[in-house]
């Protein structure tokens, strides 16, 4: 007996087998699928899907999918895909579509065009994953970066009207400051007892350095903190100016270390300091006319410590002069700051007489 076979009925039975094999594959898939022919209209839905919207594969097809889609979404949904079918190029969007219990979920789209083994288009593929629980806590995010970034705007708003508050201040301030030193030299001109005169002229010297750190303050970059590396010059070479003799036969040296700077609050101690320091050797280290050479240096002491030296090449201090200059006005605010600075005082006389202070440069 001869049993004949049909081999047309092959390739047609295993494209239903293949087809068979997808679809079993596509209901047992963990995500949404979807297949549309060449047409743009949609021809497949796995049973996850329907699972997920609550509709028949009939509801379903064609374009009947599109009502399920957020009417806020629809019009972006749609350019996307049509624009990616026309171009035959791979495409991912997201976009809210409606679940059977009628809250809209966020599902990320991913759409590719397929072919067939002759190269013909055959239509697009696609996947959908709710991504809802993602969106919420990205657009959380995103709410939460948007906020901090307002709070920081208004903190640096808030922080810009203090700073320029606090530069105003020390910009009066220091004029206030100028003013109180143009009316004691006023008052010093009327007066003929040299000692008055004396003792004026020395409060004078004192303002004018609490002005100029005022004003240096209002210069700065940073007005909490005076840079004493760059500004301790501009207040030795004023009090020379302002103290030192006429004829200009005192020089000055200044040696300090970069990058140094002071609190306000202990900047104009330690600047005070400097001022008695160096009034005291331009007044009595060089009598008579003599020739010397005053050096201020200020460097790092160890970790939140500052050494402030003054030292000069004068006539030195004798063991009577040091005792008349414990009991000076000039010498007891020294200690005074040195004290409110937590400052060590040495005091040599070898060569000349040095001063130095290891203050401490926090409070």
């Amino acid at each position: 007996m001869t049993v004949s076979v049909d081999t047309r009925a092959l390739p047609a039975r295993d494209a239903l087998e293949s087809e068979t094999r997808f679809r079993t594959m596509a209901d047992h898939a963990p995500v949404l699928l979807w297949m549309a022919g060449t047409d743009g209209l949609c021809s497949f839905f796995n049973q996850r899907w329907l699972e997920f919207t609550g509709k028949t594969l009939e509801q379903e097809v064609g374009s009947g999918w599109a009502g399920g889609v957020h009417p806020e979404d629809f019009q972006h949904c749609m350019s996307a895909y049509l624009d990616a079918f026309v171009a035959r190029r791979s495409f991912s969007m997201e976009y809210r579509l409606r679940r059977h219990d009628g809250a809209y979920r966020w599902v990320y789209d991913q759409g590719a065009p397929r072919f067939e083994q002759d190269g013909r288009f055959a239509g697009f593929i696609g996947s959908c994953t709710d991504v809802t629980e993602q969106r919420l806590a990205r657009d959380a995010l995103g709410q939460l970066t948007v906020e901090l970034e307002n709070r920081v705007r208004e903190r640096t708003a808030v922080a810009h009207e203090r700073e320029v508050l606090l530069r105003e201040v020390h910009h009066r301030v220091k004029s206030d400051l100028q003013l109180i030193s143009s009316l004691l030299s006023m008052q010093a001109r009327r007066l003929t007892d040299p000692e008055s005169v004396e003792a004026l002229a020395e409060c004078q010297s004192r303002v004018q350095t609490i002005a100029l750190i005022h004003e240096y303050m209002y210069q700065s970059e940073n007005i909490a903190r005076l840079p004493l590396s760059r500004n301790i010059r501009g207040l030795a070479a004023n009090l020379l100016r302002v103290v030192g003799p006429p004829n200009r036969t005192i020089g000055l040296e200044v040696d300090v270390e970069d990058h140094l700077d002071l609190p306000v609050d202990r900047a104009i101690p330690c600047g005070l300091i400097l001022n008695e320091l160096m009034t005291n050797a331009l007044k009595h280290a060089f009598p008579a006319g003599r020739a010397g050479k005053i050096r201020v240096e200020l460097r790092r002491a160890g970790k939140n410590r500052v050494s402030l030296a003054v030292s000069d090449d004068g006539v030195g201090l004798a063991e009577r002069e040091q005792a008349d200059g414990n009991r000076s006005l000039g010498w007891r605010l020294v200690r005074s700051f040195a004290e409110q600075l937590g400052a060590e005082l040495t005091v040599s006389s070898d060569a000349g007489t040095r001063v130095e202070g290891v203050l401490e440069a926090e409070s």
